[in-house]
């Protein structure tokens, strides 16, 4: 079975209208990347959605975002740089560090072929980090029977349904199983860190690699695509909930990562906004969020505050 997220029930989210007055500025910016969500196959599974790529998707959904133009100055440092308490974390399913988080870390956890590993230089050892390993571990030495397909994964080709044999490690990472365990994992940091209950902002970064991996293994069309993204809309929608129930204020921006048209939302428990075909680029996640915080805008900051965000852009 797929490793589920031990998550506390979170409170019920009622959307409501936006109000004229802003919101306080959050206290967690989270940043979901999603390797090979293109626009096409966000668009082509938007109606199935129903967990948290739903919820992030009823906020301000930018369809034809990019990552091609200038990256300009990343998020994690800027926010160091005028909140001294603020931290930042990035997790991620392959070796790579988020360009929008930044460098220097406070932790950078990601997944090394059968464990996470880190390569932050003398950074404390979180104790989460040990129990999402052993369980990893655990998990890797079972086999892992098919997954459950809907008529509609079932109407798509494939074979095997994202079965593996036990320690087959590529077969874990080509699956839902390894978004999981980031997502685990990154929940783990939120609470060990504290992150979220500071005066300043925190930041985690959360690169997911397994839509990349399953689309590689098995095609964007495939049956094991469209399991890939059913259990991802699910496990997103668990870490979220992860959040509700501890009672942290916080906003998300989520970004697909590949060649040509991405998505690119923003989105924060309450708020909600429309779809825009309006293009949009890395540069202008940072601005956006930078923004919400109330970050006073560093010079030579590239990109603009993304419109149809007014809850996010709004001058306070």
């Amino acid at each position: 079975m797929i490793q589920k997220l031990a998550f506390a029930a979170g409170a019920a989210l009622v959307a409501s209208p936006l109000q004229a007055q802003a919101p306080p500025p959050p206290k967690l910016l989270v940043v979901i990347s999603v390797d090979q969500l293109s626009g096409g196959l966000f668009d082509e599974y938007r109606p199935q959605f129903t967990g948290g790529l739903a919820r992030i998707a009823s906020g301000a959904l930018f369809r034809n975002g990019s990552r091609t133009g200038p990256q300009g100055r990343t998020l994690g440092p800027l926010l160091k740089a005028h909140w001294a308490g603020s931290r930042y974390a990035v997790v991620s399913g392959e070796h790579n560090l988020d360009p929008i988080a930044g460098q220097n870390p406070d932790q950078h956890w990601f997944w090394a072929g059968t464990s996470f590993a880190t390569d932050v230089p003398g950074a404390r050892v979180p104790l989460v980090v040990s129990k999402a390993n052993s369980a990893v571990a655990a998990a890797l030495a079972r086999p892992r029977p098919p997954l459950e397909a809907s008529p509609s994964c079932q109407s798509r080709p494939g074979k095997g349904q994202l079965a593996r044999a036990a320690g087959d490690s590529a077969g874990l990472a080509a699956s839902p199983e390894l978004d999981g365990d980031t997502l685990a994992l990154a929940a783990g940091l939120v609470d060990e860190m504290q992150l979220g209950r500071r005066a300043g902002p925190d930041l985690v970064a959360i690169d997911l690699a397994a839509t990349g991996n399953v689309e590689r293994a098995h095609g964007a069309a495939s049956e094991e695509m469209c399991l890939q993204l059913t259990e991802l809309d699910r496990e997103i929608g668990d870490f979220l909930s992860l959040l509700d129930g501890r009672g942290i204020d916080y906003a998300v921006a989520l970004e697909g990562i590949g060649q040509g048209r991405v998505p690119i939302a923003f989105w924060r428990p309450g708020f909600t906004g429309a779809s825009t075909d309006t293009p949009a680029d890395l540069a202008d996640i940072v601005q956006t969020l930078a923004r919400l915080v109330e970050l006073p805008p560093p010079e030579g900051l590239e990109g603009h505050c993304l419109g149809g965000t007014p809850a996010f852009c709004s001058q306070r």
